[in-house]
């Protein structure tokens, strides 16, 4: 068979062979689900076993999200992105070499200049030598990298804060259930005795409905408050990385909140020195400062050296070696005014990136007094509450002696007692808030601590 022949009756089995080892197969999107939903579970189920086998302390709970929360795997893998982008910057300062091989037959007779079967191979390689576009661009490529650094930092100090605030709010809930525990005991005792009391005729039938009212009320206020507290375990469970119902115990272990010192002017001026989305800011700056340089750099002419060989295994061809080098330069004279414009574009981006730092300025300042004042809030108000309550709890102690002596209508001890329950749980929920206050302030400053940064401070 002539090999034209029996290229041509392979090449549909040669394309089959092609296409499968491409992967070209059916895709099953149900298979694909279920076996991804069967490996998924199985490792959040590795990671339940391993992270939640004893009750977790806010440090605990801290080191697994900077481990698994997913915004933080994916700041690393951008910052890995960048990295690869500076490597690629940087292959613009290396030689380019490029090889090529080839094989010819001849199945007719040709003349005799030419022989039937020869093989070519060529070799190329290029050096820049005058480019300077490719150093401002490997400098801007450069401070995207490290400015992605900075901004993972960022990203694990946004997540402590988010942890930490969800992991206090579990703590408040779950106050917030025993208050309402206590709460709804009481209410059903005191349901129970005005009931009897206006069944006796010694109170009136109302009033025994509004004491069986009040029980219902804590009965359906603490359900609410354990669905709640479903709610806020999943959510501190996103975080962790793991599925919102697997069996979270916590310790209540917070350790001591760490208040920034000095007045509120201190404050600021210490944000302006280390917070990273001032830092985040200056890089953008430098990175337009060479968008500008770059876009400058298309006025200039490029060199660059090449140097090329050829080969031939054509026996009557006037040279089998052949080797050609030199310079090559480009400038472009005239381009419609193009290069112009990007350079006025580039100009006007350095102006507005410098612009968004100045805003971000402002936004730090404003920030650190907004939590420097919401500390204080906290503070003020959870006093306030415990003297509401204790407040609150005097009189209902009062008023309930008085009614049981017939000294005052059953009616105002179960407000009085309304009352106070309302007092406690507010007082309750208000505990933790100074807590959260302190965090959100160190994140204001950019100062909030990393785990491992905690560990090496103790």
């Amino acid at each position: 068979m002539p090999p034209a022949a029996l290229i041509r009756s392979a090449a549909p089995a040669l394309l089959a062979a092609l296409l499968l080892a491409a992967g070209c197969t059916r895709f099953d999107p149900a298979r694909a689900r279920r076996d991804h939903t069967a490996a998924f579970t199985s490792n959040l189920a590795a990671r339940v076993e391993a992270e939640l086998s004893r009750p977790l302390s806010l440090d605990d709970c801290l080191r697994i999200a900077i481990s698994n929360n997913y915004a933080v795997r994916k700041a690393d893998l951008d910052r890995e992105l960048y990295r690869i982008g500076k490597n690629v910057a940087f292959t613009a300062f290396l030689p380019n070499v490029a090889v090529s091989a080839g094989y010819n037959v001849y199945e007719k007779e040709m003349p005799q200049q030419h022989e039937r079967r020869f093989g070519t191979a060529d070799l190329t390689a290029g050096m820049p030598v005058f480019m300077p576009s490719t150093w401002f661009l490997y400098a801007a490529a450069r401070h995207g990298y490290a400015a992605a650094g900075v901004a993972a930092r960022y990203v694990r100090q946004t997540i402590v804060l988010q942890t930490s605030v969800r992991y206090y709010n579990v703590l408040v809930q779950l106050d917030t259930i025993t208050a309402l525990e206590t709460q709804l005991e009481a209410a059903r005792q005191t349901a129970d005795r005005v009931g009897g009391l206006a069944d006796e005729g010694l109170a009136a039938r109302w009033e025994g409905d509004q004491a069986r009212m009040a029980a219902d009320l804590r009965e359906s206020e603490l359900n609410q408050a354990r669905r709640q507290l479903a709610v806020l375990r999943g959510e501190l469970l996103h975080d962790l990385g793991l599925p919102p119902d697997a069996p979270l115990e916590l310790s209540g272990d917070t350790g001591e909140p760490r208040l920034p010192q000095g007045d509120l002017e201190d404050l600021v001026l210490q944000a302006l020195e280390v917070h990273p989305e001032l830092a985040l800011a200056d890089r953008q700056v430098v990175i337009q400062d060479h968008q500008v340089r770059q876009a400058f750099c298309d006025f200039l002419p490029t060199i660059s050296l090449f140097s090329t060989g050829t080969w031939t295994g054509n026996d009557l061809a006037a040279h089998a070696e052949n080797w050609v080098s030199g310079f090559h330069g480009a400038w472009t004279l005239f381009d419609g005014l193009a290069n112009v414009a990007r350079y006025r574009a580039a100009k006007v981006e350095r102006q507005q990136t410098r612009l968004e730092r100045e805003n971000t300025f402002l936004s730090v300042m404003v920030g650190v007094v907004a939590a420097d004042a919401a500390v204080r809030d906290a503070a003020e108000t959870a006093r306030i509450r415990r003297r509401a309550y204790d407040v609150a709890a005097a009189k209902w102690a009062d008023y309930d002696a008085k009614a049981r002596e017939g000294l005052l209508p059953l009616s105002d001890a179960l407000d009085a007692r309304a009352a106070m329950d309302l007092a406690q749980v507010a007082m309750v929920r208000s505990r933790y808030q100074e807590r959260i206050a302190i965090a959100n302030l160190e994140l204001a400053m950019g100062l909030t601590l990393l785990p491992q940064e905690n560990s090496e401070r103790e």
